[in-house]
């Protein structure tokens, strides 16, 4: 067996996955890695050359999912560390949303990380590596207008400390990485994805939700100007921390957002949490929203 430690990142296109494949690299891991669509692999090979193996990885089919994954290990020398860093988070109240979204959020955020586990974890078990997952402080302390993607979260909690107690028999360990809100392309995107549906609001959803929808808009607006949230280096920080520790921490809280959520579901009742949440919101400044955007003018 090669002495070169070897680790998959899945999802590496994006900006949390780029960050933990630069940091891995700079260790000196041989790294192999998924990308999320065929359309973007020339860019990603282009950004990190020296990557052994990269492919694409759609994370909405856990089934195949656990075929391609088990095929691109059997290829490596060794697996020493995965990491997985892909996620989705549909916005919608849970009133409208949709089915099949909903599935495909739990498919992506839940289900493909139990897909990576049972995939690798022969590899994993044989050289005592580790396995990092991407949660979310969502995934302790709900909020409004993300229902797929708290449910998801909330998912991959539970089994998480599933694969962590039944792993440990072989010595491998499993790590929850828990960040904030991240500044990367995919916030951006986020956010102007949440304009234009606020723009295209029926008026009998912007009747019931419209208040809610630019609510949302104006605090995840606050948090991309003041700056306050979290650069995916830090979160790649966190993850050499976990892969470097001879006995890793079962979670890792990544940002200031996180960590007082995350306090926050530990110490107070359900009722304060939703008093918490909800006066979040409201103390937004409607009619400062409603003047810089009377296309979303709904009233709740």
């Amino acid at each position: 067996m090669s002495d070169a430690r070897t680790a998959v990142v899945v999802g590496a296109n994006g900006g949390m996955g780029a960050a933990v494949t630069r940091a891995l690299l700079q260790q000196g891991y041989d790294v192999a890695a998924t990308v999320s669509r065929p359309d973007t692999l020339d860019a990603f090979l282009a950004a990190f050359p020296a990557c052994s193996h990269a492919v694409p990885l759609d994370l909405s089919d856990a089934g195949a999912v656990k075929a391609q994954l088990t095929g691109l290990v059997e290829n490596l020398p060794r697996l020493d560390a995965v990491v997985v860093c892909a996620a989705v988070a549909p916005f919608a109240p849970a009133e409208t949303t949709d089915f099949d979204v909903f599935r495909q959020t739990v498919e992506i955020n839940c289900l493909s990380n139990l897909a990576v586990y049972q995939s690798c974890l022969p590899a994993l078990r044989r050289t005592r590596g580790r396995l990092l997952l991407t949660g979310s402080w969502s995934g302790k302390v709900a909020t409004p207008m993300m229902a797929s993607y708290v449910a998801s979260k909330f998912a991959l909690e539970g089994l998480a400390d599933v694969l962590r107690q039944e792993a440990s028999a072989w010595g491998v360990h499993i790590v929850l990485i828990e960040p904030g809100a991240l500044d990367t392309q995919m916030m951006r995107r986020s956010q102007a994805s949440l304009a234009a549906t606020i723009a295209a609001l029926p008026e009998s959803d912007a009747a019931l939700y419209g208040t809610l929808y630019r609510q949302m808009k104006y605090r995840a607006d606050e948090g991309i100007a003041n700056a306050n949230f979290t650069a995916p280096e830090i979160v790649a920080a966190a993850v050499r921390e976990a892969l470097e520790a001879a006995l890793p921490a079962t979670r890792y809280p990544v940002g200031a957002d996180a960590m007082f959520m995350l306090d926050l579901a530990a110490t107070r009742s359900d009722r304060e949490i939703d008093d918490f949440i909800l006066d979040m919101y409201r103390s937004a400044p409607l009619d400062e929203i409603a003047a810089a955007n009377p296309m979303a003018s709904g009233s709740a």
